[in-house]
């Protein structure tokens, strides 16, 4: 089988867990991007086809039809069988091309693309909810969050975004109270209320250490006077294995996210499910999907969203109290074990399998009109 994956642009360092999808599916994939390719080293894939030069040369009344038959096309090209659109950012692009081919659309939803678009773009999926066969999020919170877009619940299917456990794997427990956070510099990260919680951990914990790793607009976050605070630039040639070395330097992980102003909220959170396969005990909150993902008093211990407070206490309980990082470090692997990331993509596969020879509403397969 292959399947044609549409996305906004190839590949944001943020959305690797697309790429590990496309690279763990047993079924042969070209991906068409629409805009300009980025990360291609970070992410290799090939076919990787580029519509923005195409639209650079093509009058801008003329394009949205011009798009379409370059998707027919290249759907003809590589005898696609299924479209897998990725974020519902761009997922109106494919309309025409997969009524008019008949081949069965998937609309992966990863987070913000339903939490907060709706908001700044009402009715941005009204003409899309009656019109894909499936619809695939990463956790029963993101799921509700469909339902309420006017997703039909029947074919919504929770298939979370996974964790190569073969890669990230754990390594005892470093003596050093270092403390990791890895994730862009944005509101619903809460950045801002770690550098709140910093310095009731140093008072309490004078030696420890935080080493931050990220980028974004809110970096001003940052203390430019703290030695206590390391900032690592992301590297896109190591990305991943950038944050294997800084989660298996750290004795803890903190992920401290909340819900942002504009309604965005974390759908999975991938580097807790990271986190706790490398065996490190995961600071966090009760917010979006996290609790899903990691076990509350097992494997992690959660606070409320905003509680700067909090975080600055359960922080300084995981680096004082040798036997609960241990314990929360040693349960770790085994529910993250549960979200392999080949045990995940086989799923989609699988949904792939059913829907195959089947168009919109579950009606066969119809040939090209």
């Amino acid at each position: 089988m292959r399947v044609l994956h549409y996305v906004e642009h190839w590949l944001e360092l943020s959305s690797g867990f697309v790429h590990a999808h496309v690279a763990h599916s047993r079924h042969r994939a070209v991906v068409v991007s629409h805009n300009a390719t980025e990360n291609r080293d970070a992410f290799p894939h090939r076919p990787v086809l580029r519509l923005d030069r195409l639209a650079a040369v093509v009058p801008p009344h003329r394009w949205p039809a011009f798009r379409t038959s370059s998707l027919r096309a290249i759907a003809s090209a590589f005898r696609v069988d299924v479209v897998h659109v990725h974020f519902g950012y761009a997922v109106r692009d494919v309309l025409p091309f997969v009524e008019r081919t008949r081949l069965p659309l998937v609309l992966s939803l990863h987070g913000s693309d339903a939490t907060s678009l709706p908001s700044r773009q009402p009715g941005h999926y009204d003409p899309v909810v009656d019109r894909v066969d499936a619809i695939v999020v990463p956790s029963r919170f993101l799921a509700d969050v469909a339902v309420d877009l006017g997703f039909s619940d029947e074919r919504i299917h929770v298939i979370p975004s996974g964790v190569d456990t073969s890669y990230f794997t754990p390594r005892p427990l470093p003596e050093q109270p270092v403390v990791a956070f890895v994730g862009r510099f944005v509101d619903k990260k809460g950045l801002d209320v770690l550098m709140q919680a910093w310095p009731l951990v140093r008072e309490a914990v004078p030696d420890a250490q935080l080493h931050v790793l990220g980028a974004g607009p809110l970096e001003s976050a940052l203390p430019v006077d703290d030695p206590s605070v390391h900032r690592l630039m992301p590297d896109p040639e190591r990305r991943t294995a950038q944050v294997r070395d800084l989660l298996w330097s750290a004795r803890a992980v903190v992920s401290p996210s909340r819900t942002a102003t504009s309604g965005d909220a974390e759908s999975l959170l991938l580097v807790n499910l990271e986190a706790q396969a490398c065996g490190r005990p995961v600071v966090t909150t009760r917010h979006g999907g996290i609790p899903e993902f990691v076990e509350p008093d097992g494997s992690a211990l959660l606070v409320d969203e905003n509680d700067a407070e909090g975080l600055a206490d359960v922080l300084i309980r995981v680096l004082r109290d040798d036997e609960l990082a241990r314990r929360l470090a040693e349960r770790g692997p085994s529910v993250a074990a549960q979200f392999d990331v080949r045990a995940c993509s086989a799923r989609v596969d699988e949904l792939y399998d059913e829907l195959s020879g089947h168009g919109a509403g579950g009606s066969a397969r119809r040939p090209p009109a």
